[in-house]
């Protein structure tokens, strides 16, 4: 079983954002790492972003592309020179479903039974 720092923050655990693209303010980025709870992304080139700003994004799947756009507001909750942490803001059922569907296939494999 996976034993966790006493440290640590997350409530969620997170897996891989392979195959996730996250759209804001126009510019598309491939999600480093997902959870329920929020995800990063690189750190948008050129662009001022600061601990407390609320991003709007869109979440898509290229894995599935049949699925909706997801769309969801995000809490910037640490910065670091390469990438951005978000925390999900009043998620959508879209997006929750959009991560749950993203964590079954990498768990269970190509399409779980059901989604």
């Amino acid at each position: 079983m996976n034993m966790r720092s006493r440290l640590d923050r997350r409530f969620d655990d997170r897996h891989p954002g392979t195959g996730l693209v996250a759209v804001t303010e126009g510019d598309t980025f491939e999600v480093l790492d997902i959870s329920i709870g929020g995800m990063k992304i690189p750190l948008p080139a050129g662009r001022r972003t600061w601990k407390g700003q609320v991003l709007d994004f869109e979440l898509r799947s290229t894995r599935w592309p049949e699925m909706r756009i997801a769309v969801g507001k995000g809490e910037v909750r640490f910065v670091n020179r390469d990438w951005i942490a978000l925390q999900f803001v009043r998620p959508s059922y879209d997006l929750m479903k959009c991560v749950s569907r993203h964590v079954a296939g990498l768990v269970w494999g190509d399409k779980p039974y059901g989604y």
